[in-house]
């Protein structure tokens, strides 16, 4: 009977690995990488994004800085015209149009830009023409000023279409009016009373207009016939401007 002989084979050892070469299921080492550091702040560091895609755009940039020059320039020449409205107002309540480059500037630049700039332009207007009125005039400039262009430039920042325009314009107005009649009564008055000689001095430029007006009554005449209608006046010349003119004026601003 012929038995078979079963011949057990040996898997050959694998080859020596040369040297150099990995050994098998040896992984290859791989080099280090350089990770770069993060770019300091303000050393060329890209800027940083906000939500939705857009990127946080530097204040102070160059740009911003001669567009916010250009507005409050404008606004500090059209301040120096002013028209007399004999007919309807005190002599000394004078119409100009220097809102309409703050307003415009706001829109564009945001309500910070547009405090620089009615600080800026009166600042040049004191430069070139100085007070006459002790600094009392000035400062009512400032106060209205600054009052219509924060509140529009705040709630126009969040809702840039026509209808949050609208808004923006008509928060700047009431607020703007309403801090000229609160400063008129506590503030710009008082002080010219004490510089001209009293209430009854002031009451006397009223007196073509207002026959009856007097020392007495004087605020219940000037408040709500002269400051009010002349400080809504005022602020919508200023508004419907803004509104015909600043979609034009932003094309141009954003190709600069």
């Amino acid at each position: 009977m012929n038995e078979k002989i079963a011949v057990r084979t040996e898997a050959p050892l694998s080859q020596p690995a040369r040297e150099g070469q990995p050994l098998p299921n040896e992984e290859m080492p791989q080099p280090a990488r350089e990770v770069p550091l993060p770019a300091a702040e303000g050393e060329g560091a890209p800027a940083k994004p906000l939500a939705g895609g857009r990127r946080r755009k530097k204040f102070f940039s160059a740009s911003n800085i001669a567009k916010i020059a250009m507005f409050a320039a404008l606004a500090a020449v059209l301040q120096l015209f002013r028209i007399p409205l004999p007919f309807l107002f005190p002599s000394f309540l004078e119409l100009n149009f220097a809102d309409i480059p703050a307003l415009v500037g706001t829109f564009a630049l945001g309500p910070v830009a547009g405090s620089v700039i009615v600080v800026v332009k009166l600042l040049i207007k004191l430069l070139i023409q100085g007070t006459g009125s002790g600094f009392v005039g000035d400062l009512s400039d400032l106060f209205c000023g600054l009052t219509l262009v924060v509140p529009a430039g705040l709630v126009y920042k969040y809702d840039r279409t026509f209808k949050g325009a609208l808004f923006a314009l008509l928060a700047g107005t009431l607020a703007s009016v309403g801090i000229s009649l609160l400063t008129n009564r506590f503030i710009i008055i008082p002080a010219y009373a004490e510089m001209f000689g009293g209430i009854e001095a002031i009451a006397g430029m009223l007196t073509e207009l207002f026959p009856a007006c007097t020392g007495e009554n004087f605020y219940a005449y000037y408040l709500p016939l002269s400051v009010l209608p002349f400080n809504l006046l005022r602020c919508l010349i200023a508004s419907g401007v803004t509104l015909l003119v600043y979609k034009r004026i932003s094309r141009l601003l954003n190709k600069f």
